[in-house]
């Protein structure tokens, strides 16, 4: 599908090109309401997003790649961000970083300001939530890459992300291999577009399923209640995990800072996706499964294939999905 312009706006509407640019200026002053209605539900029609012509000129010769970010604070997505910018970043490749804070209606302003800024490329963390306008890149033909979640019902689109099974299977057969029985999986509340948490809980209950008197308990939440939830579970007396999983690094930050309040002389081993920061510091964490950030970055790159001669050949593309081998970090 071709990009809408103003001219295909104008002919749709019967009406002169400056016309349709007053009313996308909101300068109503002399215009019916009649053609201001029906400039309007063209546009809403059609999804047409105006270009940002003041980018146009000041970046004629620069080519802009935008990084959307649903979770600034992931350590997953900052490295990705570093690794982008210190590889491409030049004079004549600019890379700008957008967050939606994993807010909808922050992302769809995000993505219309990208298209209306015509950028060469996209790479988006998406929330999950916009499906339309996930669907509204593919058609007008957006080069972009979804990191991490995979677009539901969007046709095209490249996505690169974590082989979550491979994960969660040593997660669960370092633990059990070190005796633990009792396994607590902590996780952000479940949500079917949020594709990591929903294959990482997938695979770990297929991973413990079939093992004999292993004990799993699943502990989901917002960043703010899962804490309690942990409290409450670690001074069980009726079942004491002794080991936990930390499906992400924010699940990681809540368990430590709870098992440093309860002051528990209970030892405790930590498996954690992300966090190796922390690893590095901390007994407890016994192993960290990181993304191999360089491999998953040069695959993002030759996606969006920015040194393309046109965007036909930037966008010669079906459905592909990339999964990484995931990175373990033991002692």
């Amino acid at each position: 599908m071709n990009r809408v312009t103003i001219k295909d706006i104008a002919e749709q509407a019967g009406v002169s090109k400056t016309i349709v640019s007053h009313y996308l200026n909101n300068n109503f002053k002399f215009m019916s309401e009649e053609t201001k209605n029906r400039i309007a539900q063209i546009v809403k029609e059609t999804n047409y997003i105006p270009r940002n012509s003041a980018r146009n000129l000041k970046f004629k010769k620069v080519k802009v790649i935008n990084i959307i970010v649903a979770n600034i604070s992931s350590s997953f997505s900052t490295n990705v961000i570093k690794y982008i910018d210190r590889k491409i970043s030049s004079p004549s490749v600019q890379v700008i970083v957008s967050y939606s804070d994993d807010d909808g209606e922050k992302e769809k302003n995000l993505i219309e300001q990208a298209i209306a800024s015509d950028v060469d490329g996209i790479v988006l963390f998406p929330t999950g939530v916009n499906t339309a306008y996930y669907r509204m890149l593919d058609e007008k033909k957006v080069p972009i890459v979804y990191v991490d979640r995979i677009p539901l019902s969007v046709e095209n689109y490249f996505c690169v992300l974590l082989d979550n099974q491979a994960a969660m299977e040593e997660a669960v057969r370092v633990l059990t291999g070190r005796g633990h029985k009792q396994l607590a999986y902590l996780s952000l509340p479940f949500q079917e577009e949020v594709t990591p948490r929903t294959e990482r809980l997938e695979a770990f209950q297929e991973s413990v399923s079939n093992l004999e008197g292993v004990l799993p308990s699943i502990l989901s939440g917002s960043e703010e209640s899962l804490g309690g939830k942990i409290e409450t579970i670690l001074k069980s007396s009726s079942f004491a995990p002794t080991a936990f999983i930390a499906s992400n690094d924010t699940c990681l930050e809540s368990l430590l800072r709870v098992y440093k309040k309860t002051e528990t002389k209970r030892k405790i081993d930590i498996v954690s996706i992300d966090g190796y920061e922390l690893y590095m510091i901390l007994d407890q964490i016994i192993l960290t499964i990181e993304h191999p950030i360089q491999e998953i970055c040069d695959r993002i790159l030759a996606c969006l294939n920015i040194e393309a001669s046109d965007r036909e050949e930037q966008l010669a593309r079906g459905k592909q999905i990339f999964r990484f081998e995931p990175v373990f970090i033991s002692s």
